[in-house]
């Protein structure tokens, strides 16, 4: 009986090093807390789903004109593109329709236009496709 007492002693001793040595430092581990980990670059991204053809503008500044079902990135510094803040407008190219105003001070950010509605987030947005795009006449 003592032989398989102490088989069990090590079976668990075997078992807590196992566990503790799973606690110990990884390469993920030496990093600073504060270091940030994988991000999106700092770009704003423009997602039509069935959306009019639209012009995006910061000011006065176009941005993008962009038509039903696509898309586009507009990234600062980029020949054209202001500096941040974006006093941001999404407008239809027919009418002129506001569809979105916005103040932006930080990127990523990503505008979805699905239908006649435009709106922006902090995070991309996966969901549907919306409606089909109006044929013309």
């Amino acid at each position: 009986m003592a032989q398989k007492d102490r088989c069990a002693a090590a079976v668990v001793l075997v078992a807590a090093a196992v566990l503790l040595g799973g606690c110990g430092p990884t390469s993920a581990s030496i990093l600073p807390p504060s270091s940030p980990g994988p991000a999106f670059p700092p770009v704003l991204s423009i997602d039509s789903r069935g959306g009019p053809p639209v012009i995006v503008k910061a000011g006065a500044v176009e941005l993008a004109r962009v038509a039903c079902s696509s898309g586009a990135v507009v990234t600062p510094g980029d020949t054209g593109v202001p500096p941040l803040p974006w006093n941001l407008s999404v407008v239809t190219q027919g009418d002129g329709t506001v569809l979105l105003t916005s103040t932006v001070t930080e990127l990523p950010k990503w505008i979805l236009i699905i239908g006649d509605h435009a709106d922006i987030g902090s995070t991309p947005v996966a969901g549907p496709s919306g409606p089909p795009c109006p044929s013309g006449p």
